[in-house]
């Protein structure tokens, strides 16, 4: 099953990789701890935000008016 399969585009890819790098960065950036535990929570952030953004993009490509 590939993307196109799902029906996200190209761009999607690309938004969902900058919204899960930002996630990432302000999470690890603004988390305290030591700086492995840190990075840590930010990747496992950013991963829980790349999923939902993925998660929320299917569904609004398949409930959207055909006019959009």
């Amino acid at each position: 099953m590939n993307a196109e399969t799902l029906g996200l585009e190209r761009r999607d890819g690309r938004n969902m990789l900058v919204v899960a790098g930002i996630v990432t960065l302000v999470v690890a950036a603004t988390a305290e701890g030591p700086v492995g535990a840190r990075v840590v929570a930010g990747a496992i952030v950013g991963a829980v935000a790349a999923a939902v953004f993925v998660a929320s993009t299917l569904l609004i490509n398949r409930y959207k008016p055909d006019g959009w």
